[in-house]
């Protein structure tokens, strides 16, 4: 393996981390707006209307949302889109390096 390639292999490895820590950052993000806004419902629904917990709808909704996030934010899960992304970049590459030595 020649240097150059060692270093295109070390950025698709950097590339995919800093995937996964925005992706970290984001769940976490959306993770932070759940809880705030849940715990405000909650309380506007005690306090108003305490006979019926209407609160438990938007929780369950959202809960669902912020789980399928959860679940798209994994490694494995971003490292299959990144790679994805790095094939097209790669052929989109030696498509236009192989029209420029013609």
């Amino acid at each position: 393996m020649s240097s150059s390639e060692k270093v295109l292999e070390e950025f698709k490895r950097a590339l995919i981390e800093v995937e996964v820590e925005e992706a970290a950052r984001g769940f976490l993000a959306h993770l932070t707006a759940y809880v705030t806004v849940n715990a405000f419902l909650v309380f506007i629904n005690l306090y108003t209307y305490p006979e019926y917990l209407w609160f438990v709808w938007p929780l369950f909704g959202w809960g669902i949302g912020l789980a399928f996030h959860f679940i798209s934010t994994r490694k494995r899960f971003l490292t299959a889109a990144c790679e994805k992304k790095i094939a097209v970049a790669e052929g989109k590459m030696r498509a236009r390096k192989s029209a420029e030595e013609r």
